[in-house]
């Protein structure tokens, strides 16, 4: 069935009228009042029908007539419209994962096996409405000369879920080659705090959230589903949470990618003073007068389980941590993470997360999965 818009039946109609009144009006012995009065008629519906062709050509918006007043104003409508909407993409409920890299002694794979485990988890399809919701900013940090970012590089390039990029914070003017201590950032570890800016700045931008991870830290077996469990649930007990920490040194701590600029500017302020690890910790959990204003009544949450696999020979901020890194959904606790983000089973023995009074719902026991280690 061919569908006949208002604008032309109102033309059709306008233009019968028109020529019933223009034979009325050329009858023989009408008086001359009523060929007047005719006359006016013809003129109106004339302008009427002019009023009908604009709108038409203006695709059915309406167009008032130069000498019509101003409409009254439409009394607001209940109607919905039922009209078929295209889906829409899946939203990015993730903003991006950061992934500083540099070489590692006689070329150890680490990068190449931490961004398998993750290529493992990402959609394949690109028709898959989560396909794009995740990606990984790879950021070469060392410069010219890293073979395993160059071999990356090149696996990955038809990807779209990794990007790959090379980016350094300048050094602070008269940096000197300090050697420093645990706690007293010597000049390598000072650097390591610059890397991590860089990977902020590339990746600021890119969608809600960003995740801290390391090049030598794989993602467990189900990971992202975990990540994703993770935010969907801090962010409905927590609206607007500071951080979450789902693994431990810089790595597993989920931002709001609005807060990137502001903790790219303290990590660069305080990075003589302590270690970045040390850093986001005070910076999330409001340990300084300067974090504490930022952070205001926001909430940082430590998740009871941790979803990475540490992969390197040691740690690339000291020779030693506290205590045994735990493996693929093993528990998160202090000392391996400090008491101040950590998840605390005395005081949340039948929830996932530290704080847990706003949690509402049952916690899904992520622990049961520790037999999926990363591939």
């Amino acid at each position: 069935m061919v569908k006949v818009s208002p604008t032309w039946v109102f033309m059709v109609v306008a233009f019968a009228a028109l020529v019933v009144v223009h034979h009325s009006n050329t009858h023989v012995g009408l008086l001359d009042a009523r060929e007047r009065r005719h006359a006016e008629e013809v003129k109106r519906l004339r302008a009427m029908i002019d009023h009908a062709q604009r709108s038409a050509d203006a695709g059915g918006a309406s167009v008032a007539p130069a000498d019509a007043p101003p409409p009254a104003p439409a009394a607001a409508s209940t109607r919905r419209c039922r009209c078929a909407r295209r889906p829409r993409r899946r939203a990015p409920w993730l903003a991006r994962v950061g992934l500083p890299t540099v070489p590692r002694a006689d070329d150890a794979d680490y990068l190449l096996q931490t961004l398998a485990s993750f290529a493992a988890e990402l959609p394949r399809d690109a028709s898959d409405p989560a396909h794009g919701s995740v990606v990984v900013f790879v950021v070469n940090t060392h410069g010219p000369g890293h073979k395993r970012f160059d071999e990356a590089a090149r696996l990955y390039e038809r990807d779209a879920q990794f990007r790959f990029s090379a980016a350094a914070e300048a050094a602070p003017p008269n940096e000197k080659r300090d050697s420093g201590s645990a706690n007293r950032p010597g000049w390598r570890v000072r650097k390591q705090t610059r890397d991590i800016v860089s990977v902020l700045r590339t990746a600021e931008g890119a969608a809600a959230y960003f995740l801290f991870a390391e090049d030598d830290m794989k993602l467990c077996g189900h990971g992202l589903f975990a990540a994703e469990y993770v935010v969907r649930r801090a962010e409905r007990a927590y609206p607007n949470f500071m951080a979450v920490r789902a693994s431990f040194g810089m790595n597993g701590i989920f931002i709001h990618d609005a807060d990137i600029a502001h903790f790219s500017a303290y990590m660069l302020a305080h990075q003589a003073r302590r270690p970045p690890d040390h850093l986001v910790v005070e910076w999330f959990a409001g340990e300084t007068e300067e974090s504490r204003t930022y952070r205001g009544d926001r909430q940082h949450l430590g998740f009871r389980w941790n979803f990475f696999d540490h992969i390197g020979a040691r740690s690339t901020l000291r020779a030693q941590t506290s205590g045994k890194m735990p493996a693929c959904y093993e528990e998160l606790l202090a000392p391996v993470v400090f008491p101040v983000e950590a998840y605390h089973p005395k005081r949340c023995p039948n929830h996932d997360f530290t704080p847990c009074g706003n949690l509402r719902t049952p916690a899904l026991d992520l622990g049961a999965m520790r037999r999926f280690r990363a591939r």
